[in-house]
């Protein structure tokens, strides 16, 4: 993929922060996150917006990690920031292009939910082996 070419039809424009001055064209505050969206270009995923923290890097030389949604095939990834990503983008959604981007902001919803869906699972699970410790049992017998 080129430099200038993006998925979707995100163009040039899209991801340039509008004059405060613009009062035609404001951000789309309620689309996304609060009007932006996040996408890596990654050498093995191709595009991926990125739609929630799983957590901070726990050292300095490290990138934070995010839960996303392939573009290609709105397939749930992880992500970080590392050497793998070949860019990085801000799309800035503003109201006049809600309707141009609609495909983008459909799969970050998506990627949204699958992604709070893994979140509640693991912590469900950590939850569920904090309870079966505190009742003395090893995590071999919980099923027995």
């Amino acid at each position: 993929m080129s430099e200038n070419t993006y998925p979707l039809g995100i163009i040039e424009n899209d991801l340039k922060l509008p004059s405060y001055r613009c009062k035609k064209d404001r951000i789309a505050h309620d689309v996304g996150d609060h009007g932006t969206l996040t996408l890596y270009e990654v050498r093995t995923f191709g595009w991926v917006i990125v739609t929630l923290r799983i957590g901070g890097a726990s050292r300095s030389n490290q990138y934070d990690r995010y839960y996303g949604i392939r573009v290609i095939d709105a397939a749930p990834v992880r992500v970080g920031r590392g050497p793998h990503v070949l860019r990085k983008i801000e799309i800035y959604i503003r109201k006049s292009r809600v309707k141009a981007l609609a495909s983008l902001i459909d799969l970050y919803k998506r990627g949204l939910e699958q992604a709070h869906t893994t979140r509640d699972r693991i912590g469900t699970r950590r939850f569920q082996g904090q309870l079966e410790r505190a009742a003395g049992r090893r995590s071999w017998l919980w099923n027995a």
